[in-house]
Formats: C-alpha cells, sequence, structure tokens
C-alpha cells in the first residue's frame, strides 16, 4: 500500500487539524507564537468533550479498516 509523501485524504490528524482551523484560527490575527498555541490547545481542549464528533471524523478510516 504505497503512499504519496503527503497524503491528507489517508492521514486522520489532518480532518481534526482542519476543523481546529476553521473553527478557531482561520482569518484571525496571533501576534505571537503563544497567543496562536493558546487557541489550539484551548479548541483541542473542547475536541476532548466532544467525542462523538472526534469519532465521526475518523470514521472512514474505521470503515476502510473493515473492508
Amino acid at each position: 500500500f504505497n503512499l504519496p509523501s503527503y497524503s491528507p485524504d489517508y492521514n486522520p490528524i489532518e480532518k481534526l487539524w482542519k476543523k481546529i482551523k476553521e473553527k478557531e484560527i482561520h482569518l484571525h490575527y496571533f501576534p505571537t507564537f503563544d497567543s496562536l498555541k493558546n487557541k489550539v490547545e484551548k479548541a483541542l481542549l473542547h475536541f476532548k468533550d466532544m467525542k462523538n464528533e472526534v469519532l465521526s471524523l475518523f470514521g472512514f478510516y474505521k470503515n476502510q479498516t473493515e473492508i
């Protein structure tokens, strides 16, 4: 099973990162790296409480392993 060097469609974390970018950091200005880091950490804490939403992002991969 050969993949291209960059294949976000087959990398589950890319789907979570996309959600974080869409909801929390897209088109926002962060004057420092620490302010960006804090916002991302806050978003990750949100997803910690939203387990069903996270699992739905990864459902495609679970289905692919059952083939």
